[in-house]
Formats: C-alpha cells, sequence, structure tokens
C-alpha cells in the first residue's frame, strides 16, 4: 500500500528505473551496433607488389607520360630512396631490395602510393618486373590511379579510358 500512498515518489521511482533500464540498455544496443558494424565492416588493403626491380611507368589516363614526377621508396615513414620519372614517363631505382611503400606523385595529379616488395625477397612471388601507372586527377584520392604489372592490361585500361573520353566528348 505504499505506492498508492506515495504515489509521486513511486512514480518517480518506476520512471527512474525504467530510465536507468531503457539507458542501460540503449546503451547496451549502441554497443552491440557499434560492434557489429565493425565486424562487418571491411578494410581492403592492396597486397603489395613482388618485383624484381623498383622500375615502372607513369602516365595520365590518356596513355601520355608524365615527366617529372617525384618517385619515393619509404620504409619506417622515411625517404630512403627517391628519383623522377624521365621523358618517356620511366622511372628506376638501382640497387633496391625490400619492403617499401612506392610514392610517385606529379603536380595536378593524385599520389600513387601502393606497398612493393623488390629484389630477392621478392623472387618466389614475382608480379613483374615493372609497374605501369595511371595517374588519377588531382582532386581525387589514390583510390583512382590505376596499377599494373602486365603491360596488355595496362595498355587495355589506356585504351578503355580513351574510347569513353572520345565518346563523351561527341556526346
Amino acid at each position: 500500500m505504499r505506492a498508492v500512498s506515495d504515489s509521486r515518489s513511486g512514480f518517480r521511482r518506476q520512471r527512474s528505473i525504467w530510465l536507468r533500464c531503457f539507458l542501460g540498455i540503449g546503451w547496451l544496443a549502441m554497443l552491440v551496433l557499434t560492434m557489429g558494424t565493425a565486424a562487418c565492416a571491411q578494410i581492403s588493403v592492396d597486397k603489395p607488389y613482388h618485383l624484381s626491380h623498383a622500375r615502372g611507368v607513369f602516365v595520365d589516363a590518356r596513355g601520355n607520360p608524365i615527366q617529372g614526377a617525384a618517385v619515393t621508396l619509404d620504409q619506417d615513414d622515411r625517404v630512403k630512396y627517391s628519383t623522377q620519372t624521365d621523358g618517356a614517363g620511366r622511372f628506376e631505382i638501382k640497387h633496391v631490395s625490400g619492403r617499401y611503400w612506392l610514392h610517385v606523385h606529379a603536380k595536378g595529379y593524385a599520389t600513387v602510393g601502393r606497398q612493393v616488395v623488390v629484389g630477392l625477397e621478392a623472387e618466389t612471388h614475382l608480379h613483374g618486373s615493372t609497374l605501369y601507372m595511371i595517374a588519377g586527377p588531382g582532386a581525387c584520392s589514390d583510390d583512382c590511379a590505376k596499377v599494373f604489372t602486365s603491360k596488355g592490361k595496362f595498355e587495355q585500361a589506356i585504351r578503355d579510358y580513351t574510347a569513353r573520353y572520345d565518346e563523351e566528348s561527341t556526346k
């Protein structure tokens, strides 16, 4: 009968218990949703390219070479080796072996960054000896760039882009 005689405080007690339960369940639900989302979310990280030599070609989407692009091989967030692309968009860093992050950047284009394994360590999983890179526009992220170890796939990507560009420009 106490709840009847003290209805105001009983209501408060019920409301505070209900509120605590609701907030407790709310936090639990939020935690489960967050954990579930985190468990379902996948981050796609490209596997490293295994190369016999640190060399490549850097072109725009139409296949035009990009001269003077800065090329670096980074290890432990520090530049270990660097060079620039020549007039044909080619680069090579000689006498290199190990795991690196390769970054290629030219003004007006998105930076291309890929993990590479070069030299003796790469021989068991060799993808190729040359990287073929197509730069994306400057406003886009690294996802716009395309990197190939197959010259055939690289040339096909250039043909596909050129065909799409020509088709769009005639409309």
